[in-house]
């Protein structure tokens, strides 16, 4: 730059306004300087985007589940995608970068890994490590959820009747009684024989055991008291033969005589699809064992409302789930109605003298 007067007074201006950023804690030297070789050097005390991802994990006031699945989720998803640097060099599209390279089951899933990278760097805008959060703009994809897939009561049968000859009793009672209760797997991991009231044939579930931590709330964080039904009594009637004095809980692994735990619960996964493969029932994971009681139900007639409070959703999520069902009961009774009217008449509404009912 040559030693102009116009030129002077243009440093002039530019040192005043790199000044008022230093003080105001906005200085990028990269924006002043960009072909300086320290212009891709990360600022003092500027955390590495790794860094930010840990500290988050380690302040999140979550479940115990949410924050074990969140973290092995960073670990074998986002560094990899992002890399480590400065957090404040991630941008927009590497964002979508990183979302485009992965793979997805569904929108819901890239939904998911958006909305948990998403949490990382709206902490780093909050917590002033950065002025925007990258992943603001990015747009959600569009997903159509799944519709529950329950078991029919004959397949029902068949895999109790399974159970039953080829498996522990403890692995059947607990089969039974999900099926007969719709519980999520945590709570009935986590089920104790204090909250049982055989006499008001009753159950209050208010906790869960996720990621083999003990949780004093269940997944909604209310608790809900269920009616037990007397396939449910049955099952924990048998139980209590195995762990009624053995201690607090009610289900233990029959290999170790120890309480369940999450993760050793999913050898249920194991014994689970090979008692539907042997039987030649189309798989459905064991959640469907909660889809099925809720449909159960419904389908005979029972009261949506009382159905939504066993299973510890509110009305609008249980209509939102299940209306195929709760409106399908009431469609077969309705039309039942209209045959009933049509062959009480005689003829069809509308008929004329002449015509004939023949199409």
């Amino acid at each position: 730059m040559a030693p102009t007067p116009a030129n002077a007074k243009y440093a002039k201006r530019l040192v005043a306004e790199i000044r008022q950023k230093i003080d105001n804690g906005t200085f990028e030297y990269a924006e002043y300087f960009p072909k300086s070789p320290h212009a891709d050097e990360p600022e003092e005390g500027v955390p590495m985007l790794h860094q930010v991802m840990d500290k988050w994990i380690e302040v999140f006031d979550g479940k115990a589940s949410t924050r074990g699945q969140y973290s092995k989720r960073l670990e074998s998803f986002w560094k990899k995608a992002l890399k480590d640097r400065p957090i404040g060099e991630v941008s927009y599209s590497d964002i979508l970068t990183a979302l485009n390279g992965g793979t997805w089951k569904s929108g819901k899933s890239r939904n998911n890994e958006l909305s948990l990278i998403n949490g990382v760097f709206e902490f780093a805008r909050l917590d002033k490590l950065i002025k925007d959060n990258p992943c603001a703009e990015v747009k959600r994809a569009g997903y159509q959820k799944p519709a529950p897939d329950p078991f029919d009561l004959g397949e029902v049968n068949a895999i109790l009747g399974h159970l039953r000859e080829h498996r522990s009793e403890q692995i059947l009672n607990f089969v039974q009684l999900m099926f007969f209760t719709g519980l999520r797997t945590s709570e009935g991991i986590a089920l104790r024989w204090a909250d049982i009231d055989f006499r008001k044939k009753e159950v209050l579930i208010d906790g869960a055991n996720v990621y083999d931590e003990e949780a004093d709330t269940t997944k909604t964080y209310e608790s809900r008291v269920v009616k037990l039904n007397g396939m449910a009594v049955e099952a924990l009637q048998r139980q209590k033969a195995h762990t009624y004095l053995a201690g607090a809980h009610v289900f233990h692994d029959p290999k170790t005589g120890e309480p369940w735990t999450y993760v050793k619960i999913t050898d249920v996964r194991s014994f689970w699809q090979a008692t539907l493969k042997k039987l030649g029932i189309r798989y459905r994971r064991p959640y469907s064992m909660r889809h099925t009681y809720a449909t159960m139900g419904l389908m005979s007639g029972v009261k949506p409302g009382f159905m939504a409070g066993q299973l510890g959703h509110s009305l609008r999520m249980f209509f939102t789930v299940y209306a195929k069902w709760i409106t399908g009961a009431d469609d077969d009774r309705e039309m039942d109605k209209l045959e009933r009217a049509i062959s009480a008449s005689g003829e069809f509404p509308g008929e004329t003298e002449g015509k004939s009912r023949a199409l």
